[in-house]
């Protein structure tokens, strides 16, 4: 399953890993090989320029934006969301207003005019195996839906999980399951 659309994943209420348990994840690549996304409503506490400053890279765009947990896949790896002017070889175009590159191909162009606008910055990502996302998404722990740019731009990232479940038209206040699995009488 392939869309050409930006797709994003909102972790169901019975999905209570804690790593996924709330995340919504912008999806990059759905394909029946494998799927590809990124958390966008996980911080890590740390802001680009105090990682900038600890890899000693000099950089004149203020870049005081958090640095999101994008998934426990790789978590070396450190990425940006940006504008779509730039490309690279790792360049991954999700969506006609924006893209995400390792941040290894965006720092050396930082101080440069064709530096993009970046959005966002994290580290790793959510993967899945062959169909494995599929299958989790029959089993009700994930509904994917056509991503709205909203949810990326204009929402707070606390608020991301509960905003994509009324973008999809369901309050995820009537979807929390609020039975006690050690009571007898649910069996």
């Amino acid at each position: 399953m392939f869309s050409e659309k930006a797709q994003f994943l909102v972790a169901m209420p019975s999905l209570k890993s804690h790593i996924f348990s709330n995340s919504v994840i912008l999806m990059a690549e759905h394909k029946e090989s494998g799927a590809l996304g990124f958390i966008i409503n996980l911080p890590t506490g740390t802001q680009a320029n105090d990682a900038l400053k600890l890899m000693n890279v000099d950089h004149t765009q203020p870049l005081d934006i958090p640095i999101l947990f994008g998934g426990p896949v790789q978590t070396d790896f450190f990425w940006v969301i940006h504008s779509p002017e730039f490309t690279a070889t790792s360049t991954i175009k999700i969506h006609e207003q924006f893209f995400l590159t390792s941040a290894q191909e965006i720092l050396p162009v930082l101080n440069e005019i064709s530096c993009p606008e970046i959005f966002y910055a994290g580290v790793g990502y959510a993967g899945w195996g062959s169909q494995q996302l599929d299958r989790e998404i029959e089993e009700g722990s994930w509904w994917l839906g056509e991503f709205d740019i909203d949810l990326l731009f204009k929402v707070e990232i606390s608020e991301r999980w509960s905003e994509a479940f009324k973008s999809l038209g369901a309050d995820p206040e009537h979807l929390i399951d609020r039975s006690d699995p050690m009571d007898p009488t649910i069996n």
